[in-house]
């Protein structure tokens, strides 16, 4: 049982990186038209962004939909179609994360690290998007359950990472 910890901590990882790849955001079908003339498609399947797709469609010449939902959760940022790619950071963070438990999991002080940035990420991203206005685009933009599962899978290894820094705790 000394071990029982890595899988949680592997299933919250796995579920980020199968999260990146479900819809992040969606974009109501009643819009389709000037989101089809946005993207210069009549493709249904672009109503709903993955976070794998935020860079691609960040970086398109017809890209002033994305950088412009990528500009209402961060105002002041620039070239925000070079910095999208930094959004790929996210499973490859949680797997790095994961791998790091295995040779640290015995360490209080990693896993008090890990679990403390578990729950910053889980708790700045949920304020990100609660105080975000969608609102103020032409077309109604919802966050749904990409994001979610992903911020989930943070709170996961944080919460998985903290109860062994208790654990750690109790028995010294």
């Amino acid at each position: 049982m000394k071990h029982a910890s890595i899988i949680p901590v592997f299933i919250c990882a796995a579920l980020i990186f199968v999260a990146f790849f479900l819809p992040w955001a969606s974009v109501d079908s009643s819009v389709k038209g000037f989101v089809s003339k946005a993207f210069k498609s009549h493709d249904a399947s672009l109503m709903k962004i993955s976070g794998y797709q935020v860079p691609i469609l960040a970086n398109r010449p017809d890209s002033h939909l994305m950088i412009t939902i990528i500009k209402l959760f961060n105002p002041g940022i620039t070239d925000a179609d070079k910095k999208s790619w930094l959004i790929w950071a996210v499973p490859l963070f949680a797997v790095l994360l994961a791998v790091a438990y295995i040779f640290f999991k015995e360490n209080k002080w990693f896993n008090l690290g890990v679990g403390l940035l578990g729950f910053i990420i889980f708790a700045g991203g949920a304020f990100e998007i609660l105080t975000t206005d969608l609102n103020k685009l032409v077309m109604k933009v919802t966050i749904v359950e990409g994001v979610w599962l992903t911020l989930a899978g943070y709170f996961g290894i944080g919460l998985v990472c903290c109860f062994k820094f208790i654990q750690q705790l109790r028995s010294t």
